[in-house]
């Protein structure tokens, strides 16, 4: 058997922590570390301690679960909790694996659970200079269990941050998950196809059929562009190439 994940929770409503609590002693070969009313007792904690996976609240007296995620040099898998759907798109940029909107339904916190599961197993089993192999040609292999799998440049349309691992979201609506961080991948794939876009997201630049000077449009898909990666995303993406009104 495997040794249990071990996590720390935090949320200062009594009532949902205790409940997350109780869903959480369900799940098998998972160990509480502790259990916070705030994030500044799950720092202290953190420095005892460190979890396979925090579970954070985000809004909370005196320091928020974003604020804590922010402060730590060394993050371990997170899954954010909270009331209001509008602070996902901060929780992604701290790398969260997921984000769940109160009330959660049992299931769908069973599932968070189990993509922490599953990234924890893929880091133990997989040598991280095995995780991604880039190829000679137009593509890159990545470890997939035993096997590596390869994909061509051309079928990526986008590629999202999860701390040590990434999302390969692909042309055909498929998605594969490696374990390499965004920031080895961008040094790695080539700068004339690819961009970093946020500190979440890298792009395909002949996927993009839109772009203005906050969001880029992949069809259908919009993708938020940091702030501090504006100016190099426009030059990136439009360089000489877009059509002046006047010359």
């Amino acid at each position: 058997m495997q040794r249990p994940i071990t996590y720390i929770l935090a949320d200062d409503d009594d009532v949902y922590r205790e409940l997350t609590v109780q869903q959480l002693q369900l799940v098998p070969n998972l160990q509480c570390i502790a259990v916070c009313a705030n994030a500044i007792e799950a720092n202290t904690k953190l420095r005892e301690q460190f979890p396979d996976l925090l579970i954070l609240d985000v809004e909370m007296p005196g320091l928020t679960g974003i604020e804590l995620a922010r402060s730590l040099t060394q993050l371990p898998l997170i899954i954010f909790i909270s009331a209001h759907a509008s602070y996902a798109a901060d929780a992604f940029e701290v790398d969260a694996i997921d984000y769940l909107v109160k009330p959660v339904a049992p299931s769908r916190l069973m599932r968070a659970i189990d993509k922490a599961r599953m990234l924890i197993e893929m880091k133990q089993s997989i040598p991280a200079q095995e995780a991604f192999q880039p190829s000679a040609d137009d593509s890159f292999f990545i470890k997939d269990k035993n096997a590596f799998v390869k994909i061509n440049h051309a079928d990526v349309l986008y590629i999202e941050s999860l701390g040590d691992f990434v999302n390969i979201f692909l042309q055909n609506g498929d998605k594969k998950i490696a374990l390499v961080s965004l920031k080895n991948l961008e040094q790695q794939l080539p700068a004339t196809l690819f961009i970093r876009i946020s500190r979440t997201y890298m792009v395909n630049k002949q996927k993009i059929t839109a772009i203005d000077s906050n969001t880029i449009q992949l069809d259908k898909m919009q993708l938020h562009i940091g702030k501090t990666y504006t100016e190099a995303v426009m030059q990136g993406v439009l360089g000489n190439n877009a059509i002046k009104r006047f010359i």
